[in-house]
């Protein structure tokens, strides 16, 4: 096998060929974009993601290539574009291959405990991992989140760069616009050519001109703006010497074919661009170098906050908590803290970056880098989550303002935000992250800005979101997926809730093309989907749905383990409390009586009783309570939930016992004498027939429950 070095340089050379651009053109047409009908689905997406097309990398890494020299435009002879396209995909083929080989002189010092899933955690292999893994930011985040991500350095960027940040979204979004119409007619125009004049070069050319008349805009600043992401004149990508270099590409994703004619392969680069690019340029100044990493870390904080508002409320989100004890000392900051009833979550934002020397695959630098953008935080939200967990702390905002929590957290969550693309972060993350957890303290959730974005746009209750955290904290080592959208996708569509012998699930891309669609929808306007088919639209209208929608916002303890269990259960287990709900609220509507149901869990040793009347009184709840403490029992459960309903449906009480199950003689007389009570009233209304549901609520008949006790 050839030596990645080696097949680089024959690629190298291959893109430096006599039009060689014309072919770039149409691998990016072909290998970039989505064709679809009137409504974008699932299936015509899961086409781009198809192994026989390149990666966006892969084309990033030709464009790469045909920038270190002039760029020859001329349109070249059809046998040669073809093969330009044939052997540019074996090339690529080959240097997958060769970056996964390991070296003979390595294969012979390799020991047994070396080879197979220790190798993961090598340099060579992450390396591997972080050049072909999936692209965690969609394009349209990396367009609006940098206005945001810049807004304190909008001086800086004006004077220094003649970019106005006002207007980096219209910009990009109207190259994207231009390039789609211009796309089409292209290939209309091709019907009236001969095969030897067909290119879609022309169908990636904009001006600034066009560009300005189009958003509106002074062309003097779409210019300027335009400019800064254009190669220049004197940039001939020189330092991209091996697949580990820095490639300017990324950079400078526009190319100029002419005094007004700009060149873009791909919009998302443009994106990326905008997103990434101005903060190196703002660390090349000394003076402001200093002020630079100070907003990035602030747009970290300020964004996770917004989103989590959007969830919880602003009442509940906090920045820049201090813990202290009553001699102002200040043990620990959290960047930002959401209070929930006794529910609490932690977020620590980073902004450390993946460096060009891990992304060689230096294991000392990828395991530096991971400490200092992740491990740090993780550890630093763990111990503020001790502290929170200790009743004699304090809290107060760094502007003084005193928090106050309501009661001991009964669950901490614990999540570390990197606040740009890291890539391969997931993948890292199960290698070298580590954790620690407690009965009050769940397993951190490691995400960047983008995967939060996504989190906090569809779960956007409450207890949803608090949900998803518990159950990816629950599986998150038998999870193995390439981006934090692949499992959210997967949750939304079949719920993250896996048997307890599931030793390893892992979540390909395909799986996360109904959320791709369903943000572009909500971002875009793209027809489609806006929430995809799963667990926030299969029981729409059923009593299970009107529960959950009653109690999503409800800080009451009882309430948030009550809509815990239920978010958890199989869609079998839903059906049959809507048939027994409805049933019940059927007969109460009917006779005016009071009915109940029972739910039993055994898997999660819990269970759910359900009281119907039409009155609702102290006695009553005392009622509830005895049931659920007689079941809870007899099921010999380790925690119980009973929920009172009116016939309407509406909710009037949840209520909560918990703690693990101990044979006791007082509950074994509890139980018997609730059963009997039962008996009795129900034997005194009408007689039980065999077939009869049983009057104790089990949701059995009564010849196969209680008619023999």
């Amino acid at each position: 096998m050839r030596t990645e070095q080696a097949i680089f340089e024959e690629l190298s050379s291959l893109c430096l060929s006599k039009g060689f651009i014309h072919a770039l053109a149409t691998i990016c047409f072909r290998d970039t974009l989505v064709r679809f009908g009137d409504r974008l689905s699932a299936d015509e997406l899961a086409e781009i993601r198809s192994r026989s097309r390149l990666i966006r990398t892969e084309i990033t890494t030709l464009i790469g290539l045909a920038m270190r020299g002039p760029i020859d435009f001329s349109l070249p002879e059809p046998e040669d574009h073809s093969l330009y396209l044939q052997k540019a995909e074996t090339l690529l083929a080959e240097l997958h291959r060769s970056m996964l080989a390991l070296p003979e002189e390595e294969r012979k010092c390799a020991g047994p405990s070396d080879r197979g899933s220790n190798n993961l955690a090598l340099g060579r292999f992450l390396r591997e991992a972080i050049f072909y893994g999936s692209e965690s930011a969609y394009t349209f985040q990396y367009r609006d989140l940098a206005s945001q991500k810049y807004a304190a350095d909008a001086n800086w960027l004006l004077e220094k760069k003649g970019v106005r940040l006002e207007i980096a979204r219209s910009v990009c979004k109207g190259v994207a616009d231009i390039l789609g119409d211009r796309l089409r007619k292209t290939l209309v125009s091709l019907k009236e050519r001969s095969e030897e004049e067909w290119t879609l070069l022309p169908g990636f050319t904009f001006s600034c001109a066009e560009l300005a008349s189009r958003i509106d805009e002074p062309v003097d600043e779409v210019r300027a703006f335009v400019t800064a992401f254009t190669v220049p004149d004197d940039e001939c990508n020189q330092g991209f010497s091996s697949l580990a270099a820095f490639n300017a590409a990324y950079a400078f994703p526009i190319l100029r074919q002419g005094n007004d004619a700009f060149l873009l392969l791909q919009f998302y680069g443009l994106s990326e661009a905008v997103y990434e690019a101005p903060f190196y340029w703002m660390c090349d100044d000394a003076s402001y170098r200093s002020t630079a990493l100070d907003h990035r870390g602030h747009f970290a904080e300020s964004f996770s906050a917004e989103r989590l508002a959007l969830v919880f409320g602003s009442h509940r989100v906090f920045k820049n908590v201090e813990i202290y004890k009553s001699k102002g000392k200040t043990l620990g900051e959290i960047d930002v803290l959401v209070i929930f009833g006794d529910r609490v979550v932690i977020v620590q934002a980073k902004s450390k970056r993946l460096t060009l020397e891990a992304r060689k695959g230096n294991d000392g630098a990828l395991r530096d880098d991971f400490k200092k953008a992740v491990q740090e935080s993780v550890d630093q939200a763990h111990k503020c989550s001790e502290w929170l967990c200790d009743q004699s702390v304090k809290l107060r905002c760094r502007d003084g303002r005193q928090i106050e929590l309501p009661m001991r957290p009964r669950t901490v969550f614990p999540i570390s935000v990197v606040a740009d693309h890291y890539p391969a972060l997931a993948f890292q993350a199960r290698q070298f992250l580590k954790k620690k957890s407690s009965d009050r303290i769940v397993s951190p959730l490691v995400a960047d800005v983008f995967a939060l974005d996504a989190m906090s746009e569809f779960l956007r209750s409450p207890l949803r979101f608090l949900s998803y955290l518990r159950v990816r904290a629950h599986f998150g080592e038998k999870i193995m997926a390439g981006h934090e959208h692949m499992i959210l996708s997967y949750h939304l569509k079949s719920n993250l809730w896996f048997e307890s012998d599931l030793d390893l699930a892992m979540i390909d891309d395909d799986v996360s093309s109904d959320l791709d669609i369903a943000m572009g929808v909500r971002r875009e306007g793209m027809p489609g989907n806006a929430t995809p088919d799963g667990i926030l639209t299969r029981f729409e209208g059923t009593p299970f749905a009107r529960i959950l929608s009653e109690i999503e916002d409800k800080e009451e303890s009882p309430a948030i383990g009550l809509g815990f269990m239920l978010l958890e259960l199989g869609e079998d287990a839903v059906e049959k409390i809507n048939e027994g709900i409805r049933e019940m609220l059927k007969r109460s509507a009917r006779d005016g009586g009071s009915h109940n149901m029972v739910v039993g869990i055994s898997e999660a040793s819990t269970g759910l009783t359900v009281h119907c009347s039409r009155d609702f009184d102290s006695s009553s709840e005392s009622r509830l309570r005895q049931h659920c403490e007689a079941r809870k029992y007899t099921e010999k459960a380790n925690s119980w939930f009973g929920l009172a309903m009116a016939p309407t449906g509406s909710i009037r009480l949840v209520a909560e016992l918990s703690g693990e199950w101990r044979e006791d003689p007082g509950l074994e007389h509890v139980a018997r004498a609730w059963t009997k009570q039962r008996s009795i009233r129900d034997m005194g209304r009408r007689k039980m027939r065999r077939n009869d549901p049983c009057y104790c609520g089990s949701g059995r008949k009564y010849k196969r429950c209680c008619m023999n006790r």
